[in-house]
């Protein structure tokens, strides 16, 4: 499925939660119906939002966002996802705080390991 409701309607279609990276969107859709509680995620990307690999969208308005799901089990039951998004200054957030680290970020390129 694609578009805006893509994370909703994969997961209507599928019967089961689903969590895919197609749209590059960063939502969570609960779904309640007869089958129960599912939900539909959609997990962002890992990659600064202006990198040349997206150019094909060509500055248009997009529903692309940086960022990841985080999923958690209990039970054998899949709690409400999380997301941890990417904000415009590049700064992780989950939980309504920033996430911080100590260690400095490594940029990978292609073809070269970092030393």
């Amino acid at each position: 499925r694609q578009g805006v409701g893509a994370a909703r309607n994969n997961a209507m279609a599928a019967g089961v939660s689903i969590v895919t990276g197609h749209t590059h969107a960063l939502t969570v859709s609960p779904i309640e119906d007869y089958q129960g509680r599912r939900w539909g995620v959609e997990c962002g990307f890992l990659a600064h939002k202006d990198h040349s690999a997206f150019e094909y969208g060509e500055a248009g308005p997009s529903h692309s966002r940086p960022g990841f799901a985080v999923l958690t089990w209990r039970g054998g039951v899949l709690l409400p996802p999380e997301l941890v998004e990417v904000d415009d200054a590049g700064v992780a957030w989950f939980r309504g705080d920033a996430i911080a680290t100590s260690k400095p970020r490594i940029r990978v390129k292609a073809n070269h390991v970092p030393a």
